[in-house]
């Protein structure tokens, strides 16, 4: 199955097309990158303002697209969009009710990253450390997993990147994050996880195919 994951900008599409295959195999990922997080428009069916182009900005136009979308009925739709310092649950609500607008509706699931991408880095050590020998070890040991901290500035002080040179972090991590939620420190990265698990499973509710029985013709009446 290919699934179009529908990003905020490169470094998240870096690191998804980076694990997702990983973690995945056998699937394609495909990631969209947008300019920023963006707001969500309080109607839905309005056109996007050409002025606004990030993920959320555009995101009701864009599920539509993928809801009509001949070529995409069989694919997938992940959003993953960083929950900065929002409440998680007036988010989601928001984003369901999206969700529960479109008709038809593709196959999709909504995803938070808290507060940032980089919290799914913060939550494999081991992964850190390969991908950053000289990183500061016990300061990522101190860091509470997803929380509001400024994750991405605490990112970049623990790899001696003051520059926030956001997409190479996700070149080197992608390849490197494990692909076992158990083994991360980080509940919205499981979160992330489970939910691709859940797209990718077999709709419970598409119909069953039926047997084609062949029709046999009565035989001519025996001859005594």
């Amino acid at each position: 199955m290919k699934v179009h994951v529908l990003v905020e900008g490169p470094s998240d599409k870096a690191f998804m097309e980076a694990w997702g295959p990983r973690a995945f195999k056998g699937h394609s990922f495909q990631a969209h990158p947008h300019q920023g997080m963006g707001a969500l428009p309080d109607d839905f069916e309005a056109r996007p303002d050409p002025k606004r182009r990030g993920l959320l900005d555009l995101l009701p136009a864009t599920l539509r697209a993928y809801a009509d979308s001949a070529a995409s009925r069989n694919d997938a739709v992940l959003v993953l969009v960083d929950a900065d310092d929002k409440k998680c649950e007036v988010l989601l609500s928001k984003l369901l009710a999206l969700a529960e607008s479109l008709s038809p509706r593709p196959n999709l699931v909504f995803r938070l990253a808290i507060e940032e991408t980089e919290a799914f880095y913060l939550g494999d050590l081991r992964a850190l450390r390969s991908a950053f020998p000289n990183a500061d070890m016990s300061k990522a040991n101190a860091y509470v997993p997803d929380s509001i901290c400024d994750t991405a500035e605490l990112f970049g002080q623990i790899v001696g990147d003051g520059g926030m040179n956001k997409v190479w972090w996700a070149e080197e991590m992608g390849p490197r994050v494990t692909t076992k939620p158990s083994h991360s420190r980080s509940p919205s990265f499981r979160k992330l996880h489970a939910g691709i698990v859940r797209l990718l499973k077999p709709s419970a509710g598409s119909p069953r195919k039926q047997r084609r029985f062949r029709h046999v013709a009565r035989s001519a009446r025996r001859r005594g």
